[in-house]
Parts: structure tokens; sequence; C-alpha cells
């Protein structure tokens, strides 16, 4: 079941969407309640029966009415566990209200073994809308077993400093998935609580920790040596540039990208250079470098050029081309032009020229327009195209 973004609708006004004056009197009170009933008895009506734009229209609309609205969707929701359209709606509806009901009618649709993923995934959204007030009744959930990493999952959806202290005892859960989800939450927090679960991460058994605690150490890496001095960061990369998961050496290698020491680019040079590293691990380091933007790793992209891996080549070029730095730009197109005036190997493939052809037009310096000039005569009619569009990037 998919649903699309309620910004791409705009439904016809809906009955009582106009604004309602105050009323006066105590007749006009009544008139105003009667309305207001009647409103809601035909909003409910499309959210049951309608089809998908009024269900939608009357989604939006509902909230305004208040506990009548809530009451009404809530039995709907009950008398048809079947139609998830309508669960889908309803939780929209229902996470509008901050009340006992609201909550629990949202925690029965995100643990009922029966309800539809889409529909869990939008009660998970709602609860997390809630805030504060969700924390407690999710952190019941991570008592029980079975709901544990559902209910870190939604935990980490709320954004309150609280949901950290509910969920970092279970850094150590005999689940290998809650522990990673542990690590993922609290990786984008600036906690005391941080250090032990990320130090003993990086050496668990299981490679989905390893790769979540890998990411923590990237991310946290300057809160980490302040909680820790002792805690040297680069050699816990470097190790885990060495896993035989390429999932966690290829977060190692963005990891020590955000150190960005002269100890973490050498760290990323020595993997580059090795025979042993896999191709999509270089690939990774070789972004990697390209985001540090400092002298020595334009010194390590070029040497990538020449490697003999034509997909080396290719994202060496697209990221040396991409260098914005002032300080680092010639830098950058020199080690382009020198290479390419090398006459290496991988200059007689068509792909390759049209990258040079393309990316020296990035730089508009004398010695990078004279060879993507050259290319406007070349054999290859596509290279011709990227030297002529390199020769308008220029300008």
């Amino acid at each position: 079941m998919t649903f699309i973004s309620s910004g791409d609708h705009k439904g016809t006004p809906l009955p009582g969407s106009q604004k309602r004056s105050q009323p006066t009197s105590a007749t006009e009170i009544s008139t105003e309640s009667i309305v207001a009933s009647q409103t809601v008895r035909v909003l409910l009506d499309l959210l049951e029966v309608g089809d998908f734009q009024e269900r939608w229209d009357a989604a939006k609309r509902l909230p305004s009415f208040g506990q009548l609205a809530l009451e009404g969707t809530l039995m709907l929701l009950r008398s048809h566990p079947e139609d998830d359209e309508l669960a889908w709606f309803a939780a929209q509806v229902i996470g509008q209200f901050h009340s006992s009901e609201a909550l629990s009618a949202l925690l029965e649709l995100l643990t009922s073994a029966t309800t539809d993923e889409d529909v869990k995934g939008m009660a998970a959204r709602t609860l997390a809308n809630l805030g504060e007030v969700a924390i407690a009744p999710l952190s019941e959930l991570l008592e029980e077993e079975r709901w544990r990493l559902l209910g870190i999952r939604t935990l980490a959806q709320v954004r309150h400093g609280d949901v950290v202290e509910r969920v970092v005892p279970f850094w150590d859960d005999e689940n290998a998935e809650v522990r990673a989800q542990v690590l993922a939450l609290l990786s984008c927090h600036r906690h005391p609580l941080l250090l032990t679960p990320v130090l003993k991460g990086v050496r668990d058994l299981s490679p989905l920790v390893r790769r979540e605690a890998t990411i923590a150490l990237g991310l946290q890496h300057e809160w980490i040596q302040e909680l820790a001095p002792e805690v040297v960061i680069v050699p816990l990369l470097r190790e885990r540039l060495l896993d035989l998961d390429l999932a966690v050496s290829q977060q190692a290698a963005i990891a020590l990208s955000r150190v960005g020491t002269l100890e973490a680019i050498a760290a990323l040079g020595r993997c580059l250079r090795s025979s042993e590293t896999p191709v999509p691990l270089k690939l990774e380091v070789i972004r990697a470098l390209g985001w540090v933007q400092r002298p020595q790793s334009i010194e390590l992209l070029q040497t990538a050029l020449s490697q003999p891996s034509l997909q080396l080549c290719l994202e060496a070029i697209r990221v040396l081309s991409q260098v914005k730095p002032k300080h680092l730009k010639h830098r950058a197109a020199k080690a382009l032009t020198t290479w390419w005036n090398g006459h290496p190997p991988h200059r007689e493939t068509p792909q390759v020229r049209q990258a040079i052809a393309l990316g020296l037009g990035n730089f508009g310096q004398p010695e990078t327009q004279a060879v993507v000039r050259s290319l406007l005569e070349d054999t290859d009619e596509m290279v011709r195209w990227h030297a002529m569009a390199g020769c308008e990037a220029s300008r």
C-alpha cells in the first residue's frame, strides 16, 4: 500500500470549512453545536467510504472539531480493522490529539500483528510528533523483548533529550539489531553515555553493530575526544577500514574523512594504494578524500587517476573536478592536467576523454582550457559534445 505526500492535494472546501463567527447567545451556541455535529458526521462518512481525495480532505478537517471528531474516528478505526487506507488516515487524525485515548490507539496500531507496514509507519510518525508525551508509553514497549526494536526505532523519531536515557540501557542487548539501533540513536546525540557503547560496538561480532558504531565514531569523534582524551580515534577506524564486511569498511572511510587529520588521510591513502583493497571500497576512499579537501588528499587523488580500474579513474576525475576551495582548485586542476599530459593508458578510452572535457571545464584556467579545446577535434562525437559543454562552463 503506497501513499503520496499531503502537499500534493488541495480539495474543494468541505462542509463546515468556512470560518465560523463567535456565537453570542444560547440559541446560537446550540445552533453552532448542531452544525458542528452534522459536519463531523459528514466528514466521518467521507473518511469511512470516500475515495482517496475525499478521505484526505476529511482527515485534514476533522482534528479542528475536537473530542467529537476523535471519538468518531476511533469508532471507525475499530469497526473497520481490515481497511488499511482508512487506518492510515485515522492515524493522522488521532495523532493530532494529546490524550490517553489517542496514545493507546496509536500504540495499538503500532504493535498489532495485522497492521499494514505503511499504517505502522504513519502511527510511528504521529506518535513521534506528539513529542515528550509519547516517550513514557513508548518506553514501556522496551520492557518486552518482542517490541523492543520497534520501540527504539519509534523513540528515535522523537526529538527530545530524555529519549537517550530510556534507550541507552539496551546497548548490550542480546539482539544485534537492538544494539545497532541504540548506536544509531546515540550517534545523533552528544551524550555522556555514548562512549562505552561505541567503543564496544566497533569490535562487536555483528557487522550491523560495527557499522553503526563506526558511523558514530565519525559523527561524534570530537565529543568522544572530549569525554576521553586517551581514546585515539584513527587507529580504531583504520582497523574497521580492514573489516571483512564491505559496508563496515565503507563507513570507516567516510568516518576518516570526517576526522580529516593527516593521520586519517594517511590511513585512506594506504587503503587506496593496497592491491588487496576491493574496488567498491576504493571508490568510497576516493570520495572520502574528496570530502577532506586538503593538499594531501589532492595528491592522493592524483595517484588514483592511474589506478588500473577504469571505474576508479573516472571517479577520481569526477571528484577532482568538483573541488571548491580556491586554495585547492589550482592544485586539482594541475593534478588532472599533469596526469592527462602524461598520456596515460586510460586516455584512449572515450569515457575518460568525456569526463576530462567536462571536468576541466569547471576550472577556467589557461592550461585546463587548452585541454578542453583540443578535445573539440576528437574523433568521438560524444567527446566533442562534452568538450563543447566544457568550453561553455569555463566561460
